[in-house]
């Protein structure tokens, strides 16, 4: 979890590991101060000093560890040169991520949709680095001209999504690492690339 440096020696990674897990478990508006307080041993000042609500608690982790994440992907993505490979690439990053920290993953996950519109408009988001390779993959012959990359890159997202909220209900078993080259063969032949 991403928590600023100078604050590594606080409550703060206590109170955001608490949150996370509470705001898994029951859901931001279902959870109080007073629970994080009480799950991070803090008194509900402390948690008051860094935030002012825990709205603001969730958006501050949720924009921080969403930009991580995106990074990652990008990074992971990068490590290959073709769409196939690269579609691969994102599968590895989001199984990666998922198995890593779960909580933060399905966090990530089931608030990223409705926390959209809040995030800085020039915030980089997955959805950004999806369309760069998709775009890529046009100038390289890879894809026709013609292709709709925004629906592309939501048919893609929402696989990956989809995968991790299966894993997290408990449909899809085992350890999602192990899968990525299987699910990234399926991204290649949803989008139609040998």
């Amino acid at each position: 979890m991403i928590i600023d440096e100078t604050k590594q020696d606080t409550k703060l990674p206590a109170i955001m590991k608490a949150a996370v897990t509470l705001f898994v478990q029951h859901g931001v508006a279902s959870t109080t101060i007073r629970d994080i307080a009480r799950a991070a041993k803090v008194a509900e000042g402390t948690l008051y000093r860094h935030y002012k609500s825990k709205e603001e608690l969730a958006h501050d982790i949720l924009e921080k560890n969403l930009a991580t994440f995106t990074d990652f992907m990008a990074r992971k993505a990068a490590e290959h040169k073709d769409l196939a490979s690269r579609l691969t690439g994102l599968a590895e990053a989001f199984m990666e991520a998922y198995e890593e920290n779960q909580d933060l993953a399905r966090f990530i996950l089931f608030s990223h949709a409705s926390e959209m519109g809040r995030l800085p408009r020039d915030m980089r988001q997955p959805r950004h680095v999806v369309l760069d390779i998709l775009k890529e993959a046009v100038a390289a012959g890879e894809l026709p001209s013609s292709a709709d990359r925004d629906v592309m890159q939501a048919m893609v997202l929402g696989s990956l999504s989809r995968v991790l909220l299966a894993k997290a209900h408990g449909e899809v078993k085992g350890d999602l690492k192990g899968k990525s080259a299987e699910i990234g063969k399926a991204l290649q032949r949803m989008l139609g690339v040998a």
